[in-house]
This record gives structure tokens, C-alpha cells and sequence, in this order.
């Protein structure tokens, strides 16, 4: 057979095909799990056959054998392509994450930077009221107690350091 194949003999080939064609496509298929590229790696392993005829060596293995490996080196070739595709695909994921990850950082610490700023342009009394009833959360009066004055004068230097903030900010 394979001598009438290495002259093009297309009878052979169906031949070859109708021997070994199932065998063939169960290996592509065992390996890649996937009935469609099975069916491909089968096509492509004839017609390997068909095109390099002449590296069949019938005293290394049976022509079954022979195309058993072939199809088996080109599911697993499938197999690993697939895997390098969906890892670069997850590497350029995770470099636009860590991109995302990187800009947010950015931004907080920027962000972080115009608060200190601003509460750097406070008064002392505004600024401390300011950090204890937004950063430190406690209510008006809590914060009164806390600095030893009347709860309306902790709310005056509240509304008042708010406003000058909302001034800084361009808001006002």
C-alpha cells in the first residue's frame, strides 16, 4: 500500500483512510476532547500521509502506528497552542488589571494628596474638627466632648471648615 500511496495512487489513499481513518480520529479525539478539531487532526493526518508518503518506514512501525503517532503529535500541538493562547490571553487580562490596579493607585494617592492640602489650608480648630468627625467618625458631639467645647461651637468650625473646603475645590 504504501508504495502505490508514494506514487499518488488515490485508491491506496482511500484505502489507508477506510483501514485506519476510525483509529485515527479516536486518538485526535481522546487527546483534545473536542469532536470538530478531532475530525480536522484526522484530515490533516492523511493527508501528511498522502503528502510525505516516502517517510514511512514499514520496518520502524506499522502503518497504523505510524499514523496513530502523527495524530497524536498534532492533537497535542492543537492542545498546547490552546493553552499558550488562553494563558496570553490571561497575561494581557492581568496586565490591563494590574494597569487598572496601577492608575487606581494613582488616583488614590493624588487624591490622598489634595486632602492633606486642603486641610492644610484649614485653621487648627477647623482641621481638627474636620479629622475627628470625617476621619476619625465621630458625631458633632462626641468630637465636642472630645475637644472640651460646646457642641454649637464644634458644628460652627464643622460648617465653616466645609465651606472653605468646598471654596478650594472650586465648588463655591
Amino acid at each position: 500500500m504504501i508504495a502505490r500511496l508514494e506514487k499518488g495512487d488515490e485508491e491506496a489513499f482511500r484505502e489507508a483512510i477506510g483501514a485506519h481513518g476510525g483509529v485515527v480520529f479516536g486518538m485526535a479525539a481522546a487527546v483534545i476532547k473536542d469532536l470538530g478539531l478531532a475530525e480536522e487532526i484526522a484530515q490533516d493526518t492523511f493527508l501528511a500521509l498522502w503528502s510525505q508518503a516516502d517517510s514511512f518506514d514499514p520496518e520502524k512501525a506499522s502503518l497504523r502506528t505510524y499514523l496513530l503517532r502523527i495524530a497524536r503529535n498534532k492533537a497535542i500541538d492543537r492542545v498546547r497552542q490552546h493553552v499558550a493562547r488562553r494563558e496570553r490571553d490571561h497575561a494581557h487580562v492581568s496586565d490591563r488589571s494590574n494597569e487598572r490596579d496601577e492608575k487606581l493607585e494613582t488616583s488614590i494617592v493624588e487624591e490622598r494628596d489634595r486632602v492633606e492640602s486642603a486641610l492644610m489650608q484649614l485653621s487648627e480648630v477647623q482641621r481638627q474638627i474636620v479629622i475627628l468627625t470625617f476621619f476619625g467618625g465621630r458625631t458633632c458631639q462626641e468630637a465636642a466632648a472630645e475637644l472640651g467645647i460646646p457642641e454649637g461651637t464644634a458644628k460652627t468650625r464643622l460648617r465653616d471648615a466645609l465651606i472653605k473646603l468646598r471654596k478650594l475645590r472650586g465648588e463655591i
